[in-house]
Formats: C-alpha cells, sequence, structure tokens
C-alpha cells in the first residue's frame, strides 16, 4: 500500500484533478465532485467527515467548518447507519469482542479521535466557499455514501488524463491539503489545529514537503 503521504498531489497535479471533474458531463454532478475534491484537497476533511457534512457544522457567518464530537448517522438504508459507519463499528468490535453491535452503532458518526473534533475555516478561498455553499444550498451537505464520494474521484481520476488513476485517494486528498498549507507558511500548531493531528510529528512531516520551507526561509534572507 501506498503511504497517504506519497498520494498527496502537487499544486499542478491538483489543478488537474479538478479540471478532469470538470469534464464530468453531468452539471450537477460535475459540481459536487468538484466540491468533494476541494473539501479534502483543501480543507483536508477525512473521508468520513465529508460523508458526513450537514448544515449543522457549518457556522457560514464565520465561515467556518466545526466537526462535531458525535453526530446521528441516518445515511443508510431506512434511516439507519451507512456503510461507512458500519464498517468502523465492526472495526471497534474487533478490539471490544463483549460489546454488541446496535451499542455502538447507536453512537455512530464519530470522529476518528478525540482531536479530530475541531474547527475548520474556509473562508480563504473562493472557491472553497462556493464549494460549500453549493453542497449546503442544494443538499444540506453531502447527501451521498461514502462509496459514491469514492466513485466521484476515480471518475475524476480518469478524466484527468496527465493523472494516473492511482495517483491519489480520499486520503491522499487530506495529505494534498496539508502539504499545500504548510507549504504556504502555516505553522505546527495551527496546521496541528486544522488536521486534528493527536500526534506532532505528524504535523512535522508535511512541514518541509518538495523544499517549501527551506524555499521560503531562502526568501526571507535573500530580499
Amino acid at each position: 500500500m501506498v503511504a497517504t503521504r506519497e498520494r498527496a498531489l502537487s499544486e499542478r497535479e491538483f489543478e488537474l484533478l479538478l479540471e478532469g471533474a470538470g469534464r464530468i458531463g453531468d452539471t450537477q454532478r460535475r459540481l459536487e465532485t468538484r466540491a468533494a475534491i476541494l473539501l479534502g484537497g483543501r480543507l483536508g476533511l477525512r473521508p468520513g467527515e465529508t460523508t458526513h457534512l450537514s448544515t449543522s457544522w457549518v457556522d457560514r457567518e464565520r465561515q467556518m467548518i466545526q466537526i462535531p464530537t458525535q453526530q446521528n448517522c441516518t445515511k443508510g438504508r431506512d434511516g439507519g447507519i451507512c456503510g461507512y459507519c458500519r464498517q468502523a463499528v465492526k472495526q471497534r468490535l474487533d478490539h471490544n469482542p463483549n460489546t454488541d453491535f446496535q451499542s455502538f452503532a447507536e453512537r455512530y458518526w464519530l470522529p476518528k479521535t478525540e482531536a479530530a473534533s475541531r474547527t475548520v475555516p474556509y473562508h480563504f478561498s473562493y472557491r472553497v466557499r462556493v464549494a460549500v455553499e453549493l453542497l449546503l444550498d442544494e443538499h444540506g451537505g453531502w447527501p451521498y455514501s461514502f462509496s459514491t464520494l469514492q466513485r466521484r474521484l476515480e471518475t475524476a481520476l480518469k478524466l484527468s488524463p496527465e493523472l494516473s488513476n492511482d495517483a491519489t485517494s480520499l486520503h491522499g486528498l487530506r495529505a494534498t491539503a496539508a502539504s499545500y498549507h504548510a507549504g504556504r507558511g502555516l505553522d505546527l500548531p495551527a496546521l496541528r489545529a486544522m488536521f486534528g493531528w493527536e500526534d506532532i510529528t505528524t504535523a512535522r512531516q508535511y512541514l518541509n514537503v518538495d523544499g517549501a520551507m527551506t524555499r521560503r526561509a531562502l526568501d526571507s534572507i535573500h530580499q
């Protein structure tokens, strides 16, 4: 398996991916796919966070997304939990064999960790603001399943001729966002807070991606 960070896209590759999404024929599907790519690749939302995004998470006036500590999932059949949450519950049961499925299921959706419950600003990018507003206005959030989110990315990759079909992944988009913000100078505490990492060493991995940090430092002393 390719490490998530290795599937981070450069800025040029990210634009090529957005161009691929722009080649989707159906207008609504095209806009939704672009929105999903921007949520992952610029805000760094985890796939499960994008899947469960709803109006209640968003402060439109302050342009911030608040990832909650818990939200009831009704995205599955008959208003039950979705396949993504079912898989998460099964993983928890593997570590807690004496607990029944329903007792865990009643708690989902949950963020990955306590640190993952966080506030993510989106004011910095016009494209991201439009993407968030589109999903809220049209659907009240992301209206589809995790598997649909996955398929939308796969379609955009297939329609991006300069990118391989496995150039990135949903988790790779999150790494793309981390690399993007670190490369622009977002400091360690802010990076950690934005991405909801418990371990600060994870944030450090992105601070000198492609030499961007070194380049900024050289620019500052040689101007």
